[in-house]
């Protein structure tokens, strides 16, 4: 296959695949430099975020072991003693001492949290906060205390009981010991590792959102969605492009908290310097390729291109297309090449102009020849109805018909064009079923066409067979009222003259019979009204014009005679 190419295509793929070899190798040797040091930055941000972690795990472990050794000590045992009941100076004064000894604890701890000790049995409650008075509520402890830290209004909760089996029924314990603290605390060690580690850590959780340190409020806002998007293991990390700037988020679960630890770096901040590199070698391969399609075009445009316009011009006269012509304005040997091309097809296309003229001809011959059809079809019909009128000793139907007859004359007499407006057909139509009607006094028929189609143009005689065929073979064999309908349909360009009749009807299978009957060639078992209208508008307006034959709502038959708008408005 390669030895059949020509020159020009040969020189153009070596040329690709040594280029792509090239892109290849240094696009690999780029990514493995950037995986590398992308393993690197997540190690270092995962262990800065492990630092952080075990720092605020280490300040809430404290405070958890004081919650539960506060219990044991002797001031707590004491202030419980049923014999102070009755001496409230000697409680209060060891309430005071309990106070103090909490006050020093929050003094020597890292962080200032408040502690609040609950005495169900004594309906007591002591508390370093100063500036709230805490009543004791019967109610606040029905329930059972959570194990592990809870987070409620900006700060976060533990208990502990003595004894620790009453977490289950609080109101049973002899002390409950309440520890808070504030957020302020978390966000300033989050301050801190931001000043020391250059990082931007922040807390977060799926329920209550995130704790943040105090910058960087639009960029956490923009990780928070990955967050819960994400399905958040033990400790991780992911990455995230968030205003195409790529991420990468770190996390650990606080075991003490059920909070997240997270913290992010900008990768792309930090590949600058490969992707400077990466950027200059590709502006280096972009000159290379620009001075090789120099080269290249010189080829092209001297031999290649001629060659690409003679193949084109050779598929579109293949196509059909017989008026392309070859232009080249260089003088070489193309030029006689493109002349020679051009005189063949401007005698192709002129041999096949005259060959569909003569086709338009034997058309239109034959469009003549249907529309003349109708007119006797239609007089000996007439002619019929007015004998059987005049038998009949009915003058006023002969007089109708007669003065309808002569109507009709003049209609298709006033001018020697083939078409006529939906107007003037839909008047002769409703003198003929004005006539009909005094025929078959039974009979009735309404006609709504909007007026804004009045004007458009069909064939002669379009709709008097149709018409014709519902009241003999519809309307007149049933001894009860018949009605027809005539109404027009507009979609597009797609015009539809509906006619629908309550006579008889037909199966589905003498309907298909009739279908197949108007795409036949007319012989002398066939009725040749309708399959004229039929063969005229498939004719004049092409293919999906004509007739088309359902059941009507009524009980008969429904014609629709469709036409598309192709002639003059």
């Amino acid at each position: 296959m390669f030895t059949r190419m020509n020159v020009f295509t040969k020189i153009t793929l070596l040329f690709v695949m040594l280029l792509i070899l090239v892109l290849f190798l240094y696009t690999y040797s780029n990514r493995e430099s950037v995986r590398v040091i992308e393993h690197e930055i997540q190690n270092n941000t995962m262990n800065h975020l492990s630092t952080f972690a075990d720092s605020v795990e280490s300040n809430i472990y404290q405070l958890s072991l004081y919650g539960m050794s506060i219990g044991q000590d002797s001031s707590i045992q004491e202030y419980q003693r049923p014999d102070y009941k009755d001496v409230p100076y000697e409680r209060v004064k060891v309430g005071s001492a309990i106070l103090e000894k909490m006050n020093l604890y929050n003094a020597a701890s890292k962080w200032h949290s408040t502690i609040t000790l609950y005495f169900p049995r004594m309906k007591k409650v002591i508390s370093t906060d100063y500036y709230a008075y805490i009543p004791y509520s019967d109610n606040e402890f029905k329930e059972p205390l959570s194990q592990s830290w809870t987070y409620a209004d900006s700060q976060f909760i533990w208990y502990t009981t003595d004894p620790t089996t009453a977490m289950v029924q609080p109101d049973k314990a002899r002390l409950i010991t309440k520890i808070s603290f504030p957020v302020h605390h978390l966000t300033a060690l989050l301050n801190q590792n931001k000043l020391n580690n250059k990082g931007d850590p922040f807390m977060f959780h799926p329920d209550y959102g995130l704790i943040s340190n105090s910058s960087g409020k639009d960029t956490l806002n923009a990780i928070l969605p990955s967050l819960k998007e994400t399905k958040l293991q033990a400790s991780g990390g992911f990455t995230t492009t968030l205003n195409q700037t790529e991420y990468y988020v770190s996390y650990i679960q606080s075991k003490s908290l059920g909070w997240y630890y997270v913290d992010y770096v900008p990768m792309q901040q930090i590949l600058k310097p490969i992707t400077s590199s990466r950027n200059l070698f590709y502006a280096s391969i972009a000159v290379l390729i620009v001075m090789s399609v120099v080269v290249l075009y010189t080829l092209y445009r001297s031999v290649q291109l001629p060659l690409l316009q003679l193949v084109k011009g050779t598929n579109r006269l293949s196509t059909g297309d017989f008026s392309v012509r070859l232009h080249h304005p260089a003088r070489n040997e193309f030029s006689l090449l493109f002349a020679r091309f051009n005189i063949m097809a401007q005698r192709i296309q002129e041999l096949i102009e005259n060959v569909y003229e003569e086709k338009l001809r034997s058309r239109e011959a034959t469009l003549k020849q249907l529309q003349s059809q109708i007119n006797p079809h239609f007089l000996y019909n007439c002619l019929f109805y007015i004998k059987n009128m005049a038998r009949m000793k009915n003058e006023k139907a002969v007089v109708a018909m007669a003065l309808n007859l002569g109507e009709y004359y003049r209609y298709i007499t006033r001018s020697e064009k083939d078409q006529a407006t939906l107007r003037e057909e839909l008047t002769m139509v409703k003198n003929y079923l004005e006539i009909q009607s005094l025929r078959l006094e039974r009979m009735h028929f309404t006609i709504d066409v909007p007026h804004d189609i009045l004007d458009k143009t069909v064939p002669r005689l379009t709709l008097q067979p149709i018409i014709e065929n519902a009241i003999i073979h519809g309307l007149e064999p049933k001894s009860v009222d018949g009605e027809i309908k005539i109404y027009a349909v507009c979609e597009e360009d797609v015009y539809t003259i509906v006619v629908e009749d309550s006579g008889l009807g037909m199966s589905e299978k003498q309907l298909d019979l009739l279908r197949d009957n108007l795409l036949k060639p007319l012989d002398e078992n066939m009725g040749c009204g309708t399959w004229n209208v039929h063969q005229r508008l498939s004719f004049q307006y092409g293919e999906g014009s004509g007739l088309l034959y359902e059941q009507s709502s009524m009980g008969g038959i429904k014609v629709n005679i469709r036409w598309h708008d192709n002639t003059d408005k």
